[in-house]
């Protein structure tokens, strides 16, 4: 019985690497653990009720490792259509403290952020250095979300 506390609706191609084919999803995966492994339930080419799979996910592609079991080599190049079950989860984002302080000084509460705004608001401030414009998106990012709410 497999257990899980996430599915995601997943798609992509399949793709043979050093000898071995692999699933690259069509978006990569972003704000899950990676690195883990999970349950793939294949719907299409084939229907595959649970493929364990090793989740990969690097700067700019998430790959899904066959663990055990062998992908058709024919099947190359075939789009894949499936569910993910990941026993672990979706990771909670981390706040920086600097953009903590700010919001809690502004009396913006960061534990109402959905997932998703969450994680674009702090890849956006991630891409800054210390400095004055990581400062100045701090004051940008608090002042949206004081706004917002």
């Amino acid at each position: 019985m497999r257990t899980s506390v996430g599915e995601l609706a997943l798609r992509g191609r399949l793709e043979r690497r050093e000898g071995q084919v692999l699933l690259v999803l069509d978006e990569r995966l972003s704000g899950y653990d990676t690195f883990l492994s999970g349950t793939l339930c294949l719907t299409q080419p084939v229907n595959v009720a649970e493929l364990p799979v090793r989740i990969l996910t690097f700067d700019d592609v998430t790959v899904l490792s066959p663990l055990g079991a062998v992908m058709p080599q024919a099947a190359v190049g075939t789009a894949w259509r499936g569910s993910l079950l990941m026993p672990h989860g979706s990771r909670p984002p981390a706040i920086p403290d600097d953009l903590a302080r700010a919001a809690a000084a502004a009396g913006v509460d960061t534990g109402n952020w959905s997932p998703a705004e969450a994680r674009q608001l702090l890849t956006f401030l991630g891409e800054a250095g210390p400095g004055p414009v990581r400062t100045e998106r701090i004051g940008l990012i608090v002042t949206a979300l004081a706004a917002a709410s």
